[in-house]
Order: C-alpha cells, then structure tokens, then sequence
C-alpha cells in the first residue's frame, strides 16, 4: 500500500484529484489531502507518506519549503509538483534532488495518474536485491562485529562487569553516545525460507540488515547486532542531535521525532523485505529512550512485546508506550541407553530452553516442534524412571510450559482439554514415552488456545473499526485515522481486515457509504449535496460518479424511482 498526500491552497483541485485517486484501485492507495503547506507537514508528523503532489505557488508555505521538510522527515518521499509555465524556473532547482518530478497544470487528469503511476512503479523497482547480496557478501566485517556483539549483547543481559563510557564506545567503534538516552529496536524474521543451509540464512539475515541501514542510515545514527535467535537488535539515537547548546527540550523533541520516523520507515522496510526477499519481518519499538545502564529491563520488555501477536501469520510492528493493556492479557534401576543420556546431558549443557520458550512465547509452532523433538525424542528412549538426566530434560521442558501457561492465564481453558496436574508428576507415567507424549498433547493444547486468542483479538480490533465506520461514515475514514483508533499501525490494520474479512477495508467502507447513502435517498425531501456530505464527499459530482459506480444509476435516478414505487 502506498499512501498519497495531495497539497493545493486551493481547495477544488484537492477534491477533485482526491475523488479520482481513491477511485483507482490498481494500486491500493490510501489517499490524503491538505490544502496549505502547514496540513502538509501536520499529515508527515503523523504518518509515513511515500508520494507528494504538490502546487508549487502556495500561501505560507511553499512547494519548495515544503520539499525540505518532506527530505528532512522522509527521505525516501517522491515528490511531484503542478507547475505552470511561469514557475518552471522554480521547478528546475528542484528537479536536481532525487525522486522529485513535475506535471503542468494544463494537462487534463490522466496525465496527472500516470505521473503517480510512473513513481508508484519508480518506488516498486528501486531495490536491486541481488546488488544487496552482493554487497551483502563484500561488507562483512567479522572481527570488529563480534566484539561489538559481544559488548552490546552483554549490556543487553545486564552484565555489570562491563565499562559504559565513550572510551569504551570509541575503541570498539561503535559511533554513539555514551552518556545520552538511546532507543531501542527489536526485528524478527517471521518466515526463514525451508531448506536453508546456514550460510544462504546469513546472507537472508545480512540482506535485511541491508535494508534496514539502507532505508534509516539518513535520520539516525544505530548499531545493529543479531542475538542468539536471530533476532536483529538496534540500538539508536537521533544524528546529529547532542549539541552542546541544545536544550533537554529540544533533545526530547528531537526523539519524539526520530520514534515518529521510525514507525513509517519500518512499513516500508517490512514491504521490501516481503516483495523482495518473501519474508516477513516483526518490530518491536521503544517508544521512549532509555539510559544505557537499563538497556536490559527494555530489551526484556521488548522481546516480550514482539512475542504478542494480534491475528495469524502477519508482520507486526508494535511500540511499547502505545500499546493498551485491555488489548494486550521409586522402582529398581533397569541399564540404560547410553546414546540417548549423552543426547539428553549435550542438550542440558547447551541449554536450549531459551528457543523453546521463544517459540512457544511467539506462536511459531513449527519450530517449537522441530526442538522439542531434539528433546523428546532421546528422552522417551531411556528406560529408567530413575535417570537424572532424563529427569532434569522433563522438568526442564515442563517448567517452561508452566511457566507460560501461568503468565498467560492458561489453567482454566487447559483444564477442558487435558489434566494439567500430570504436568509435574512424573510418578503419574508408567514411562518417559508416556511423559513426552502428554508433553505434546499439552503443546498442542496450547498453541490452538494460543491461536484461537490470536483470532479473538484480531476479531475485536476489526469489528471495532467496522462499527467506527457506521458510526462515523460523514467524517474522515483515512486509513491512518481508522489504525488510530485501535493502536495498529496503517498498513498492518489494511491486512489484518482482508484477512479475517477477505475484502479490502476500503470496500467495506464503500459498502457502508452506499447503503447510508441509499437510506437518505428514500427520504422525501432531501438535497443530493446533503447527502453526498453525509457520507463523507465534499461535492456533490464526486458522490454521484462514486454512486453510479457502485449501483448502476444516479442518485437522483435511484431517489426518483424510491418515490415513484412509494406513490404506486
């Protein structure tokens, strides 16, 4: 989805061109309109916006102070301007910078699509991938990496031992600053191609990498490390911020913005990776900075936040301080097998709890399965009941299914399907066979509870947006203002809908405005630019070429006919 902001002081020609472009669903756009410079800027503040028509001669603010605000915020934003003759000196200044372009304003309506058009298709082939991977392959600095990875991956696990000071920072060159506040940033790949070997996954993992310094290296300054689950870790501060005559105010502000960059830039990251590369990637986002000496209580906070999912299968993009807590809730000893007791002792030292209880904290059956077989499968071998080491794996597994089970609230709806008391009584099994089998018998349990939440919390948040939109249907129904309301980001909000729904949410809400729209027409007396008004269109024209599309006839035509089988 691309989002599109028309700019004119004259408001006409934003109505006009606004109907045409919501009417184009080639593209999916969601379309936004300001009629001064000043709406266009308060519309960047608020949310990402990946192309700008904009008039150039403009009251206040005009289209060239406006082109520096929109590099400033959002780099990667193509600008297109309506010029005419006269201000085609302007233009030509302007046209120097990348991603800017022009159209006169004497060329009819379909010229102005096809210059949208043009940078929609300019915006979709701008990743080179296999350009990435190759640069991806040349730009690996391994020794200095490390070392940062291991400094950084420390401070996330809370490791006093280590030194937070500049000298620090400096040696191991990691550019940032010591002693100011840094955000933090957690990402995800959600859907790792089958049949990786290792080295094609670290070209997947630095392809990513790729992107995402690519797409925020022109606001930000930020380290990125990936810890032991793959998980991409970036610590960040605003570039360029911390002067010394800047005031506490100003720095604050300065993040605020940075946070506001980051939500919109990060779409457009999990967009190229899933067109370009066919993953899909989570963030998790600090809303607030933190000091560095309390990176390990956010990066906990954080991991836990990428953990909670809302839907099936779609990338999330989630920030801390935005999220509502009302929408997150004894026998004799028998030889044993030695192969499976070294099996079972390799993975107690190795201590592979953490990706279990990873997985099963984020959904990712399969991949729960896929380790909980590496446990279970020696376990249910051995023979003894008496084993320590067979023991040790089943509590080992069984105190993390407890323990989620309890953060989760999970002992009543468990009770329906499965005895959880079994869980931690081994002397209820007659053999480890017996145990590892409850063992998935109760995973599964989990997961289907797990999922069917999943669906109930997207099912509340879409149902909520519907009923807004009945509610709302003369106001602004733009998909930035709708993902407002329930605390989503736009883009994630347009696919969680289609996908409980199957339908565009654009289409319900066309759905919504015919049948008001109908209601109104089989009243008696009523005005046809009332009505276009009361279902959200500014001119009369624009509703009634929306009407027509949707009914096959006219308002007037449809009112007419409600009447005339009235007085029948």
């Amino acid at each position: 989805m691309y989002r599109l902001l028309i700019v004119d002081d004259e408001e006409k020609i934003v109505n006009g061109l606004y109907d045409i472009f919501i009417d184009i669903k080639k593209y999916d756009l969601d379309v936004y309109k300001a009629y001064s410079g000043e709406e266009a800027i308060e519309w960047m503040d608020r949310t990402r916006i990946d192309i700008v028509l904009t008039d150039i001669r403009m009251p206040e603010i005009n289209g060239l102070q406006l082109l520096d605000v929109i590099y400033r915020n959002w780099p990667q934003c193509r600008v297109i301007f309506l010029t005419s003759y006269s201000e085609l000196e302007y233009v030509y200044k302007a046209i120097r910078r990348n991603g800017v372009s022009y159209i006169m304003k004497t060329e009819d309506y379909e010229k102005v699509i096809n210059a949208v058009e043009n940078t929609i298709e300019d915006i979709h082939n701008g990743i080179n991938i296999e350009k990435l991977i190759h640069s991806a392959k040349e730009q690996i600095n391994m020794a200095l990496e490390l070392f940062q990875k291991d400094y950084l991956k420390r401070l996330l696990h809370e490791d006093s031992s280590q030194n937070i000071t500049q000298s620090q920072f400096d040696q191991l060159e990691i550019p940032m600053y010591s002693n100011k506040p840094v955000l933090l940033l957690l990402g995800q790949i959600d859907n790792f191609p089958t049949d990786l070997s290792y080295s094609s996954k670290i070209q997947y993992l630095y392809s990513v990498r790729l992107i995402i310094n690519q797409y925020l290296k022109t606001n930000i300054t930020s380290v990125c490390v990936m810890d032991e689950t793959y998980r991409f870790v970036l610590f960040i501060q605003p570039k360029g911020l911390f002067d010394i005559s800047q005031i506490q105010t100003e720095i604050a502000a300065g993040y605020k913005k940075i946070v506001s960059f980051l939500k919109g830039t990060l779409e457009v990251i999990q967009t190229v990776c899933r067109e370009s590369l066919d993953v899909s990637i989570s963030f998790a986002l600090s809303g607030e900075p933190c000091r560095w000496e309390n990176l390990s209580e956010k990066y906990y906070s954080l991991n836990q936040l990428l953990n909670y999912r809302i839907g099936i299968d779609i990338e999330m993009l989630l920030v801390d301080n935005e999220i509502k807590n009302d929408i997150i809730n004894t026998s004799s000893e028998v030889p044993e097998m030695d192969a499976d007791i070294k099996a079972l002792e390799l993975l107690i030292r190795q201590q592979r709890m953490d990706a279990i209880e990873l997985y099963l904290e984020s959904g990712q059956k399969d991949k729960f399965f896929e380790i909980l077989a590496q446990w279970g499968d020696p376990l249910k071998l051995i023979q003894s009941k008496n084993s320590n080491a067979a023991i040790e794996a089943y509590y080992k597994i069984s105190l993390s299914l407890l323990s989620h089970i309890n953060r989760c609230k999970l002992t009543e709806k468990i009770a329906f399907h499965l005895d959880q008391n079994r869980l931690m009584r081994i002397d209820k099994f007659d053999s480890w066979e017996e145990a590892v089998e409850y063992i998935y018998q109760l995973s599964n349990v989990i997961f289907r509870l797990q999922s069917e939440e999943k669906k109930k919390r997207a099912d509340k948040a879409v149902n909520y947006i519907q009923k807004f939109i009945e509610e709302n249907i003369s106001e602004d129904l733009s998909l930035v203002r709708l993902s407002e309301q329930v605390f989503l980001n736009p883009s994630y909000l347009s696919r969680l809908y289609k996908q409980v729904f199957g339908v565009n949410l654009s289409e319900f809400i066309d759905r919504v405005r015919i049948k008001r729209a109908k209601e109104l027409l089989e009243k008696e007396n009523v005005k046809i630019y009332e009505v276009a008004k009361m279902v959200g269109y500014e001119t009369a024209t624009s509703f009634t070429r929306f009407f027509r599309k949707g009914t096959g006839r006219s308002p007037q035509e449809y009112h007419n006919e409600v009447l005339l089988s009235k007085h029948k």
